[in-house]
């Protein structure tokens, strides 16, 4: 009781406790960009047109749309033509690229826009949260048989149609979005992104009860094929040794790994100080982007790595607690999405800065430099405080427990004639406990 009274009195409710992490790593992360990036700023004579400049453009730009997403009903994003329209934008996004894509460091990834450009990748990771937590919404998982009885039903001149096809259909049919942009991604070439893109909507069904068994045994099939594109692929190839003893290749494809570790490292308990870290002098590279995070640690030392882990924690604590208070099932799966994709990038990247990962192209959210990043972390951001947002009217209107009627209901209720005074319910648009439908 003491705990949750402490709470209260820091944050009035799930939506405070979600965003005040956020704004205060998005503080972190502009310092940070400046420090990393105002030598060569200064190097190069950029001015105006410095990083710096742009990512407070950008920053700008992002908490303008996620404040569009937060008045946004996000169960308009469950209708058939919405969801539709967005898969399809994304993945023309993501074909255009490969077209009249501007190559960086071999990889064509960013259509350029003038003086500034866009990642489709990033936006595609969004779109498939989007559409796994829909399909998971109109059709739960429910698990059949043993996954074993239509394999011994064949051995009798049986037909193979049983519960394992129904396993290949749920998943292609929930999956089938979130795998196509993964290849398209896995072709510019970025196979982070892509496995994350996809391994994240596969998460989802996996939490939302889907059958064990078959998720580990297509799993292992997963892991084994993404040994094999690894393998296949020389520089792919050449990353996980690294990742494995990056000290031997310290001169070459393990110099980025060792300069990262050494920027953690030589940070001590204190850090050296804002802008007076030496890493960023020419010695790591990428040192506003993907190691964003080593630069930070090296000036504020393990008290500032441990803060900016701290914020992460309470991030992702405060989303479940929306996910675990929404209203409905589109919602509660939109939420947990969301969440897993801002933490889960936090927890990727701060692994690979520490060598516990290999180097792939994957930011650290709201600190590492990226226009296309920013814009999509708080783009969710905006969809997940308006999760909260109704969570905590729901509370106002109707209490707790009952959910709140759906979209179809509220908007129907427009059109009704007037209900009576003493049957009304308190609130907008609330139809009365008798013409309630739960929403299946």
């Amino acid at each position: 009781m003491e705990e949750k009274g402490a709470r209260r009195q820091v944050f009035k409710n799930d939506l405070q406790g979600m965003l005040l992490p956020v704004l205060i790593i998005s503080i972190i992360g502009s310092f940070n960009i400046f420090s990393a990036t105002y030598v060569d700023s200064i190097t190069n004579d950029a001015g105006l047109l410095g990083y710096f400049p742009k990512h407070l453009l950008f920053l700008g730009l992002s908490v303008f749309v996620g404040g569009l997403l937060y008045r946004f009903d996000y169960r308009k994003l469950q209708k058939r033509h919405i969801l539709q329209r967005i898969m399809i934008a994304t993945l023309a996004s993501l074909v255009l690229v490969l077209f009249v894509g501007s190559v960086v460091n071999g990889a064509r990834r960013w259509i350029p826009l003038g003086a500034f450009s866009v990642q489709p990748s990033e936006f595609a990771k969004l779109a498939a949260i989007i559409w796994t937590a829909a399909k998971i919404a109109e059709k739960p998982w429910k698990n059949p048989k043993s996954l074993l009885e239509p394999i011994r039903g064949a051995t009798k001149g049986t037909v193979l149609n049983g519960c394992f096809m129904e396993h290949i259909k749920y998943m292609f049919t929930t999956l089938g979005w979130p795998i196509l942009f993964g290849v398209f991604i896995l072709d510019q070439p970025d196979m982070g992104t892509a496995v994350l893109t996809a391994g994240f909507s596969y998460l989802l069904i996996f939490l939302a009860g889907f059958d064990k068994v078959f998720f580990s045994v297509s799993l292992v099939i997963l892991g084994i094929g993404g040994g094999v594109l690894a393998r296949i692929e020389p520089y792919r190839w050449d990353r996980v040794m690294t990742w494995i003893d990056p000290w031997a290749k310290a001169r070459d494809s393990g110099y980025q790994t060792v300069q990262g570790l050494l920027a953690v490292g030589s940070g001590g308990l204190l850090g050296q100080g804002f802008l007076n870290g030496t890493s960023k002098y020419f010695y790591l590279p990428e040192a506003h982007t993907d190691f964003a995070f080593a630069v930070w640690a090296q000036e504020m030392g393990l008290i500032g790595a441990l803060i900016v882990l701290g914020l992460i924690a309470t991030f992702t604590y405060f989303g479940f607690r929306i996910a675990n208070n929404a209203r409905d099932e589109f919602g509660k799966w939109l939420a947990i999405g969301i969440t897993l994709l801002i933490s889960g990038q936090a927890f990727f990247n701060i692994a690979m800065v520490c060598g516990m990962m290999p180097v792939t192209g994957v930011p650290l959210p709201f600190i590492s430099y990226g226009g296309s990043s920013l814009l999509m972390n708080y783009m969710a951001v905006g969809i997940l405080a308006n999760i909260a947002h109704r969570n905590v009217e729901g509370v106002k209107i109707i209490g707790k427990k009952e959910p709140l009627p759906s979209l179809r209901e509220e908007t129907q209720s427009r059109f009704k004639p007037e209900v009576p005074v003493e049957t009304k319910m308190p609130g907008p648009f609330v139809p009365p406990p008798s013409k309630r439908v739960t929403p299946s």
